[in-house]
């Protein structure tokens, strides 16, 4: 709850996922009951929108609000991006990278930037926080966690100035997350950092 005047906060929940079955929908589920029972929660599934890729055309910089000229389902998110509270990114990591549905909502971002700001940001809300949890099946955590805060970061144009981290390693079965205690408790401590 919003102790200045009693609502729920605002979370959206971003699973980047194409995987059903996969960890990101698995912690998702579980994740559920304990976000809901404290805010308002939009969950949006980008493998399963259409999220075309910027571009580039400046569109946006037109008006003077966040805005695009695409009509396309991240459009219609922009208005949830910028009245949340915060945002949770749920994915998988692909070749040591951000997936490719991923990085297309992060670009389209862009729709945010005003170069007339000191902050180069039309955010209507700029003290939003964003985490990221993020499953890896193989290969170096700490190398895929500095890879995953450095992207988090590009979210402050939205508005998002607070980023928290973590990556799930050896989670490369379906559902596996679900017997990985450290990284449950790992979830609960960013869900609960989120919507302090």
């Amino acid at each position: 709850m919003n102790e200045e005047n009693g609502t729920k906060k605002k979370l959206l929940v971003v699973n980047a996922s194409k995987r059903r079955n996969g960890n990101s929908y698995a912690l998702e589920r579980h994740l559920a009951p304990r976000l809901e029972s404290r805010a308002d929660v939009v969950y949006f599934h980008v493998g399963e929108k259409d999220v075309r890729v910027c571009l580039a055309c400046d569109g946006c910089k037109r008006r003077h609000e966040p805005s695009c000229v695409q009509p396309d389902d991240f459009t219609a998110l922009i208005p949830e991006i910028d009245k949340c509270d915060a945002m949770l990114i749920l994915a998988p990591v692909h070749w040591d990278q951000f997936p490719a549905q991923l990085k297309a909502f992060l670009d389209r971002t862009y729709s945010f930037m005003d170069f007339s700001q000191p902050d180069f940001s039309m955010a209507g809300r700029k003290d939003k926080k964003v985490g990221g949890f993020f499953f890896a099946g193989f290969g170096p955590v700490d190398v895929y966690k500095g890879m995953v805060e450095t992207n988090l970061k590009s979210f402050a144009t939205a508005g998002f100035r607070q980023c928290r981290a973590h990556v799930a390693g050896d989670a490369n079965v379906p559902g596996s997350i679900l017997e990985k205690p450290d990284d449950l408790k790992a979830a609960g401590e960013m869900a609960d950092w989120l919507l302090a």
